[in-house]
């Protein structure tokens, strides 16, 4: 009886682990492409679908998503004749992408389509994240920067230095937090970075599981320096977010070559109270 009842485990075992193998062949990865990047100049890749996830093979390459679109891939080289590494790019469609990426003074292309086949010839359209455009972002910032503060008591200072959120506003999917950075010191404070991220409540240490990070779609004032005794308002926009009762969202501002460091904690209770914008 022991020896059916095993010879039955180990036939479901094995369609199993067949079925598993048969699937894990039918996950479309393309073949490797060639991409040729440079120092002084910018090359773009645009995907049939919106990025998920980059992966690059080495620091040589700088790679990020072009502002306000999610299908395109910006690449420069970060030093001159390094040698050849990978790149490596999901996209919402389930497909992965892999290149081979190699340095040229004078690529023969700047832009990249990625068609449903190598040999495509079919431009590919550009997949905005919002329907506004910048030039309607840069109106709703500087309006917003000249309206009153819709939001209290969401400061945190040291070093007499302060970053606040003034307000937070939102127009059809997209949402702009406005923010003022005040020193009070002589010495200027030099923007390395402002971050945003969503992550869990209770954290032993920051782990890339606990954390994701919001990048901004288009920014609105002097973000790179905040010269002593001067203050200035930022307006970073957003596609729309609410967060979860178990994770929070954190902004982070980093100063350069320096060691006044800030993070903000942003409640789910503050953003959903995001004020209309007309």
């Amino acid at each position: 009886m022991n020896f059916f009842i095993n010879l039955y485990i180990k036939i479901l075992l094995w369609g199993f682990l067949a079925n598993w193998a048969r699937d894990a062949r039918s996950q479309p990865i393309n073949e490797p492409q060639k991409v040729d990047i440079t120092f002084n100049k910018t090359c773009s890749i645009v995907f049939p679908a919106v990025i998920k996830s980059v992966d690059r093979g080495s620091r040589d390459i700088l790679a990020q998503k072009a502002k306000g679109v999610g299908n395109v891939l910006q690449l420069k080289a970060g030093k001159e004749n390094f040698p050849e590494t990978n790149l490596t790019v999901i996209t919402g469609d389930g497909i992965l992408h892999q290149f081979t990426v190699n340095y040229s003074s004078q690529p023969t292309a700047l832009t990249l389509d990625i068609g449903e086949g190598s040999n495509s010839k079919k431009s590919i359209p550009l997949i905005f994240q919002t329907e506004m455009t910048e030039t309607d972002m840069e109106n709703y910032s500087s309006d917003i920067v000249q309206s009153k503060r819709s939001i209290r008591f969401i400061k945190e200072k040291q070093y007499k230095i302060s970053l606040t959120l003034l307000g937070i506003y939102i127009k059809d999917d997209v949402m702009f937090y406005r923010f003022r950075i005040t020193n009070r010191s002589n010495i200027n404070y030099d923007v390395d970075f402002l971050k945003f991220y969503v992550q869990d409540k209770a954290r032993i240490k920051r782990t890339a599981s606990q954390e994701i990070e919001v990048k901004p779609i288009y920014v609105y004032g002097n973000d790179k320096s905040v010269k002593g005794g001067t203050s200035t308002d930022l307006v970073y926009v957003l596609t729309k977010l609410t967060i979860p009762e178990s994770k929070h969202f954190d902004v982070e501002m980093f100063e350069q070559n320096g060691g006044r460091h800030f993070e903000l904690e942003i409640k789910n209770k503050t953003i959903v109270k995001a004020r209309l914008l007309e």
